[in-house]
């Protein structure tokens, strides 16, 4: 074997000091620290990115889950199909992924959220752990901080103005009760508005607390620096060309020399606004290179209108197998004669080509479905003309007169003729209360089959038909009054409204019919709990005049029905009260025998001369699809009677239907599909039925039309809330 070369002891000593220097580096780069990750919660940095599949919280809930889930940018992945919670093949899919920068914020708003409720010292840990593959669920863990409550709330430098007993009880914070952020700062808006108010426009309010974290107690105290009593000086009106600053300025509720307050400005904007012409206005207090002086007691008011087009004018046109050829045509002056009337004229005409005197004889090529029609073989039309008087002795009072001209007709059915016309005064009598006096003058005559008046229009006896078959005047005088104090919040979440008003038909009003009708509607909110709202209503009408028995004539429009979708939901449309039921004979069925075969029977409300309803309705959160759905539970009750000497009359006892219903929020605005069930039997009523001369044979005076129990159950789906 050949011996090896032995390495020189400078080669030696160079292998040293490179193993040397290795063993240092190694040494040093297991003894460096680490470099730390960067951003919030390092610990969850692996969830970053991935889908949230869910989001909940854990611990004592002191704050309603819907109030949390509201504030955070954290959420679970979900559907949304033209407002729906759905997904359609993929369509509408939103997809949310984890964002720890987003979900550090989410924590100081759930923090936050139970200041504005009272709790302080909040802890609040997320969690996040993976449920699939590339999904994530997320939780939050709330410990919740002690309840703190005030212990005194004090208001200086109001005085002279507002006196601290008056103003303290008004205020959103009360002695004793929980020491919330958001009352903190809305007590210091409140008494800044009624400084407002009083004419102190550069008034200020510093607010300032005390927190005893050991007594859990918070002394509270605001101070007002309400400067000087600011009165107006001038107004400058800019941009009413062809409204007219004296038009413009005879819609302001304030003058020079008042006193400025916000709620004059607000309510001459809302004036201005009453005009057509005005598509944008502002009263406002005008910025200081207006002000006409450097004295702070004295203020210029500034008035913008920007004004939309005088003129408008539309004309339009089609077909259809009904209508046939048909058009229409409007025209609007939003300054007529100046002063900011309104006239609207406006026409239409179909059946053209197939009715008189415009026949063509459409209707046997282009519109063959009139061809067998004889009460609908006439030219239709309606003329109408609507002017509006938006100021009348004061901002307050408008006047509206309608005039126009119909005749109109249905598929062998039914030809409507009638001109008439209404003249109504409206005053704003108090804050969103309106009045009104109306007179309405009406002549015209239906021509149909007798079994269309039973039908669709609820007439079932001989003289009534005759009666509408005639050319009749129906005139009457209306006075009625809406106060509106609701609060809404999407729906209405508080407050109340109330109507009521009175129609009298008289031979002073050379009317042919007779009655004096009375209605009144009142609805109340209450907010019970956050999202949860009680919902109430009463309903009540009567006639004093015309009643059954007397000389007056009721038409069928004017009697009072309940049943349906905004009413006692258990019932049919027009179903609850007295009714009659209409026999469609079977082929061979004899006309003048009871017989005993199979009937196809219809229900016909007749309506009453008095009503009554009443509804009550718990509307609250639903527990998944929060945001666009929401349940109701209801029970409605209701009853339609009128004298027991009318023969056409059934059992119309006071009837209670309870239910549920779904609220799904639509761009349209909220779809409801209500169910109630109504555990009460059909009533007995007359059973008619017509001959081939059109006359009414009563085949049994009380009928049953027996009991099914699927009948019992009632389904609606309609658009907006109920009431």
């Amino acid at each position: 074997m050949p011996n090896r070369p032995v390495p020189s002891l400078p080669a030696r000593l160079r292998r040293a000091a490179r193993l040397a220097a290795a063993c240092a580096v190694a040494a040093l780069a297991a003894c460096a620290p680490s470099v730390p990750q960067t951003g919030p919660y390092p610990g969850l940095a692996e969830f970053a990115g991935k889908e949230v599949r869910s989001v909940d919280f854990a611990g004592e809930q002191v704050v309603p889950r819907d109030t949390l889930h509201a504030v955070l940018s954290t959420r679970p992945s979900s559907c949304n199909s033209l407002g729906l919670p759905v997904c359609l093949f993929g369509i509408g899919r939103q997809t949310h992924r984890l964002d720890l920068n987003d979900l550090q914020q989410d924590v100081a708003r759930i923090q936050l959220v139970h200041r504005d409720h009272g709790y302080y010292g909040t802890r609040v840990t997320p969690t996040v752990e993976n449920v699939g593959e590339d999904a994530v669920a997320v939780r939050f863990g709330v410990v919740p901080g002690d309840l703190v409550r005030v212990d005194s709330l004090q208001v200086a430098g109001t005085e002279g103005i507002l006196e601290a007993d008056v103003v303290v009880p008004r205020l959103p914070l009360e002695r004793g009760g929980p020491f919330r952020r958001n009352g903190f700062l809305a007590a210091a808006d409140t008494i800044r508005g009624r400084l407002l108010e009083s004419g102190y426009a550069y008034s200020q309010v510093l607010r300032n607390y005390d927190l005893d974290t050991i007594a859990d107690v918070a002394r509270v105290r605001y101070e007002a620096v309400p400067g000087p009593l600011v009165r107006v000086d001038t107004v400058v009106v800019v941009g009413a060309a062809r409204l007219s600053q004296r038009t413009a300025r005879r819609q302001l509720g304030i003058r020079a020399g008042d006193v400025l307050r916000p709620s004059e400005l607000t309510r001459s904007q809302r004036n201005l606004y009453d005009f057509q012409i005005v598509n944008f206005a502002a009263v406002e207090l005008a910025p200081d290179s207006l002000q006409l002086s450097p004295d702070s007691a004295s203020a210029t008011v500034l008035v913008r209108v920007v004004e939309a087009p005088q003129y408008l004018a539309e004309v339009a046109g089609g077909y259809g197998t009904i209508d046939c050829l048909r058009t229409e045509a409007r025209r609007l002056d939003r300054n007529f004669l100046g002063g900011g009337r309104t006239l609207e004229l406006s026409g239409s005409v179909s059946k053209v080509g197939a009715g008189e005197p415009l026949d063509a004889g459409f209707q046997n090529n282009l519109c063959r479905a009139l061809r067998d029609d004889t009460l609908g073989n006439v030219l239709n039309y309606r003329v109408a003309a609507d002017f509006v008087q938006p100021r009348l002795f004061g901002t307050q009072t408008s006047t509206t007169l309608n005039l126009y001209t119909e005749r109109i007709s249905e598929l062998e059915t039914y030809l409507r003729t009638s001109s008439g016309g209404r003249l109504a005064v409206i005053r704003e009598i108090a804050t969103k209360t309106l009045a009104t006096a109306a007179v309405n003058v009406n002549r015209g005559s239906t021509l149909a089959e007798p079994i269309f008046f039973c039908f669709s229009l609820e007439v079932c006896t001989r003289e009534a038909i005759d009666t509408l078959q005639e050319s009749r005047w129906s005139n009457f005088f209306t006075l009625s009054m809406v106060r509106d104090r609701t609060r809404s919040d999407v729906y209405p979440v508080g407050g109340y409204q109330v109507r009521g008003s009175a129609d009298w038909a008289t031979q002073f009003l050379a009317s042919d019919d007779r009655y004096l009708r009375l209605f009144g509607d009142a609805t109340a909110y209450r907010q019970v709990r956050e999202g949860w709202v009680l919902a109430g209503r009463l309903q009540a009408g009567t006639f004093l005049e015309g009643v059954v028995g007397s000389q007056g004539y009721i038409p069928p429009d004017r009697k009072f029905y309940a049943g349906g979708p905004n009413s006692v939901r258990g019932f049919r449309r027009n179903g609850l009260g007295p009714r009659v039921y209409l026999d469609t004979p079977d082929l061979g069925d004899d006309p003048d025998s009871l017989g005993v075969v199979a009937r196809d029977t219809t229900p016909a409300g007749i309506g009453g001369t008095r009503m009554l309803v009443t509804s009550l309705e718990l509307r609250m959160p639903s527990p998944f699809f929060s945001e666009n759905l929401r349940i109701a539970a209801f029970v409605d009750g209701g009853r339609v009677w009128t004298s027991p000497s009318d023969t056409l009359v059934g059992e119309s006892r006071f009837r209670f239907t309870p239910g549920a219903g779904l609220r799904i929020q639509t761009p349209v605005g909220p779809i409801r599909l209500d169910a109630a069930y109504n555990p009460y039997p059909d009533p007995v009523g007359p059973l008619i039925r017509f001959t081939e001369e059109g006359d009414p044979v009563t085949l049994e005076r009380e009928y049953d039309p027996g009991d099914k129990f699927l009948r019992r159950f009632v389904f609606y789906i309609a658009v907006g809330q109920a009431f």
